[in-house]
């Protein structure tokens, strides 16, 4: 549930296992929620091993939308990821009736950076694409994203 004195808005989790940051939230985002957000996965992609290809999974549920400042500021954020060697996301989105629109916005980002994107009907599809091209540990994948289920009915 949101804090109502809290200026974010949208709920996140990010996390890495191995070369895979991870990242699981429900929109939609604001300036705020995009600086705290880059802060924190900022320290897990601090924690990479650069000198191995590294990839991220992203689940995202409900309105995943950003305004157009946020839209400017996710797009500065994926050009450093992607300079300090992103290679690959896998996206899935879920538990939404705007999917088409969400998915139009990320690839309009993710294109425009150059990066590498597909979207996966099911987050043991986007592992399944993942896993064998990076160091990670696939029970770990799939715990985080299950801990972090951020879906409003609990079996979406």
């Amino acid at each position: 549930m949101r804090n109502p004195i809290r200026p974010e808005h949208g709920d996140y989790k990010s996390g890495r296992n191995g070369q895979v940051i991870l990242f699981s939230g429900r929109g939609p985002w604001n300036d705020q929620t995009m600086r705290i957000g880059s802060r924190q996965m900022s320290q897990f992609i601090a924690e990479l091993d650069y000198t191995q290809p590294w990839a991220q999974i992203s689940c995202v549920f409900g309105e995943s939308l950003m305004p157009p400042s946020t839209f400017d500021a996710f797009v500065k954020h994926t050009n450093i990821r992607k300079q300090i060697g992103l290679s690959e996301l896998a996206i899935v989105i879920k538990d939404t009736d705007i999917h088409l629109t969400i998915e139009a916005q990320l690839s309009q980002a993710y294109t425009q950076c150059e990066v590498t994107h597909r979207f996966y009907a099911t987050i043991e599809d986007a592992i399944d694409a993942i896993h064998p091209h990076y160091k990670c540990d696939v029970e770990e994948l799939h715990q985080f994203f299950q801990n972090n289920n951020f879906a409003s009915q609990p079996d979406s």
